[in-house]
């Protein structure tokens, strides 16, 4: 008879469950307030519109409150929706986000005001893609937790693309502190650069916060090439546990940026070689990190594979703690370019690491170096640890060398000890299988047709418009005779096209504005676009028409994606004005790319190339990568090329810069100005340029550095023009001249 009693038991506790089926938010709401522990409220499966949905229900940990599609990935929420969870034990599951964004600051909030937040409830097996806000510095978060005992398990978040973490922990009051939230087993796939700080996929906490425990478990989770900023997850509270999570390829790290006595364990860092990969970052005191491997991480400075900062004194809750009394004890580092201790270190950063227990970690490095200490100054406690046989260096103290064995994990040969090092044979390594919604199928949308070549006579000029409208990705239009192309409007690339001259021309056609209204520029590169330009002369005045302020622009609209614009065997002159130039960049836009090559710019007044336009020193900047490769620029007022990223901020790579092969002859001749000016880039070479007659009433080049950016002038010839600026003065090589 006892036998019979659980089963009864359960049968009791369903039988006075309901389930209902939905297809409004009205209903759904109405639904899930009068809903009882246990019941199941279903979403018709269909696209929801602008649905701002606030539910708030009382289940218990037996038999929460569920709120289910028909079928998981069947309910798609579009437009401008959201919800907003509140009350206890609601389970939200199976649900896709994608084609919108949120109106609000989160896309999916765990309370639905101040008074009312949620703790143990659920956030499971949903997609969010597609979903970020159209202005690029507009911040919100996909998820943002408060209350107690959340979770957010088994889904895939694909490239968030504006301003703010991904997913946030909020320490706010005291009702959501000490929070024991989970977030575990997802797959976050992928984000793009930023160029700005705020590209974290998580956050825990906030700096105002920070002296308050968090206990929040990041756990199980695949992270693949989360390259948004410095901070891949930001741990800003404290006692939270990040653990037997993998990170593939992520220019950036796990950083322990504020809040004490925080643990890292069991993780696995990916870089396979590739450049900027990073670690874990370690700051303030109490912390732990050990049983993690980190294999072929390239990330040097704040990326390094393992980067244990200096501190500053009486620092302020946003700046950098000292580092005491931590444990970094059993990771493997395998192949990894730097183990940096005090990273960091300049007049404000003086505090050395105290009190730090490196022990049994096991180092194989093809350096001369096991690591970096720029202090030296005893705050670091080496022992046990071992160095591969074939370590080439002198053996540090602490150190000792042995011969290792190999193990096969996930297809890597990993060097392996029983003793010294992560615990191969038994890490939970994670997969990306492992993780995310299991339902998820990412769509593949066929093209219409293949991409094709349209070509135009110079008579045919008006149906250019026309074309590119109508044009698909990928397709080119071919200017088809040398001659003059009369535009009346500005062209619009918000897909990726090419625009060209017929190879067999031997002049270039020139573009020129025909009409009586002045165009910002020839061309304007919106949302979703990318250009390729070879072959063109983009003439800025023509007889007594208007002018054209420019050759190429990107929008002054809303822009979240990157763009990428190539220019080749152009020029650009006659533009008179000197807010006027070649090509100019809008604020709050971003290129991964800007490539010029072959090409002429010539009497004009405003700048060749001109990229300053984020001029809030938070460390924004207009393009990751900068590359001017055999051009001439010649007889110019304004500088030729102004590329700008203003304040302090470490959580970026760029801009990346090199400019090779050029020529400056008779530009920015004025009083204090400058021919290339180069604030705040972080990776900058001049190289084999000559600068004729060029800056002399002030700068050839002028570097606004910071002392570990790394620039370059080398090979380079001066004649009768003006100096190379910058701060530290290490930019110039030993192969210039200057001659008068």
């Amino acid at each position: 008879m006892k036998k019979l009693l659980f089963p009864l038991l359960l049968f009791s506790l369903n039988a006075f469950s309901a389930s209902i089926v939905v297809d409004n938010p009205a209903a759904l709401k109405a639904a899930v307030a009068k809903a009882k522990p246990g019941d199941v409220i279903y979403l018709k499966d269909q696209t929801w519109i602008d649905a701002g949905i606030q539910l708030q229900g009382k289940g218990t940990a037996r038999q929460p409150i569920s709120i289910l599609p028909q079928t998981p990935g069947g309910v798609v929420f579009s437009g401008q929706s959201y919800i907003q969870l509140g009350g206890e034990h609601l389970l939200f599951k199976g649900f896709h986000f994608k084609q919108g964004y949120s109106p609000k600051r989160e896309v999916i909030s765990f309370r639905i005001n101040n008074d009312v937040l949620a703790s143990n409830c659920r956030v499971s097996n949903i997609v969010i893609e597609d979903y970020s806000q159209p202005e690029r510095f507009k911040t919100d978060s996909w998820i943002t937790l408060y209350g107690r005992h959340n979770r957010v398990d088994h889904s895939t978040f694909v490239n968030k693309l504006n301003a703010g973490p991904l997913i946030i922990a909020e320490l706010d009051d005291e009702r959501s502190q000490q929070n024991y939230h989970s977030i575990d087993s997802n797959y976050f796939k992928g984000r793009q650069r930023f160029g700005a700080n705020g590209g974290e996929t998580i956050r825990i906490g906030v700096a105002r916060y920070s002296l308050s425990a968090s206990r929040t478990r990041i756990t199980g989770n695949y992270f693949e090439r989360c390259n948004g900023e410095v901070e891949v997850v930001s741990i800003k509270s404290g006692e939270n546990k990040v653990s037997f999570n993998t990170f593939y390829e992520c220019e950036g790290g796990l950083v322990l940026r504020h809040g004490a006595n925080n643990e890292v364990e069991g993780n696995l860092f990916l870089g396979n070689g590739k450049p900027f990969t990073g670690g874990v970052r370690v700051i303030n005191p109490g912390q732990k990190v050990f049983n993690n491997v980190f294999y072929q991480l390239q990330g040097i400075n704040f990326r390094a594979t393992l980067a244990v900062m200096n501190g500053v004194p009486n620092s302020q809750l946003n700046r950098y703690f000292q580092v005491k009394d931590a444990l970094i004890e059993k990771n493997s580092f395998i192949n990894c370019a730097s183990i940096l201790f005090g990273t960091g270190k300049d007049a404000e950063r003086t505090l050395g690491p105290d009190n730090v227990s490196f022990k049994r970690n096991l180092v194989v490095t093809a350096s001369d170096q096991a690591y970096t200490d720029a202090n030296n100054n005893g705050g670091i406690h080496f022992s046990e640890n071992v160095l591969a046989a074939d370590f080439k260096g002198k053996t540090p103290e602490g150190f000792s060398k042995i011969k290792l064995n190999t193990i096969s994990i996930q297809g890597l040969e990993l060097p392996y000890n029983a003793k010294y090092g992560a615990d191969l044979k038994q890490l939970p390594f994670i997969r990306k299988e492992q993780t995310g919604a299991a339902w998820y199928k990412p769509s593949v949308t066929a093209p219409v047709r293949k991409p094709q070549h349209f070509a135009v006579t110079a008579a045919q000029a008006g149906s250019i418009p026309g074309l590119i409208r109508q044009s698909i990705a990928g397709d080119t239009l071919i200017l088809a005779e040398e001659g003059i192309y009369k535009m009346t409007g500005e062209l619009t690339i918000n897909k990726p096209l090419v625009i060209m001259a017929a190879t067999t021309l031997k002049n270039r056609p020139v573009l020129v504005n025909a009409g009586f209204k002045s165009l910002p520029a020839f061309i304007c590169i919106e949302n979703g676009g990318d250009l390729q330009v070879t072959g063109l002369s983009f003439k800025g005045t023509y007889q007594s028409y208007a002018t054209a302020d420019g050759g190429i622009r990107s929008t002054d609209l809303p822009m979240n994606r990157p763009y990428k614009l190539t220019i080749d065997n152009c020029e650009f002159s006659d533009y008179n004005e000197s807010n006027n130039g070649a090509f100019r960049a809008g604020k709050s836009t971003f290129a991964d790319s800007l490539v010029v090559s072959n090409s002429l710019f010539h009497h004009m007044s405003g700048a060749g190339l001109d990229l300053s336009a984020e001029k809030d020193d938070k460390g924004f900047y207009n393009a990751e990568y900068t590359i001017v490769r055999n051009c001439t620029f010649s007889n110019m007022l304004s500088g030729a090329i102004n590329i700008y990223r203003g304040g302090n901020d470490e959580s970026t790579l760029g801009p990346f810069v090199t400019i090779d092969h050029c020529t400056f002859n008779e530009v920015e001749n004025r009083e204090q100005g400058t021919v290339i000016k180069l604030v705040g880039a972080q990776q900058a070479a001049v190289t084999h340029c000559n600068f004729s007659q060029s800056g002399q009433g002030g700068r050839s080049i002028q570097f606004q550095e910071y002392r570990w950016d790394n620039i370059l002038v080398d090979y380079c010839n001066f004649y009768e023009s003006g100096k190379v600026e910058s701060f530290y003065n290490k930019a110039m090589g030993s192969n210039n001249t200057f001659k008068k």
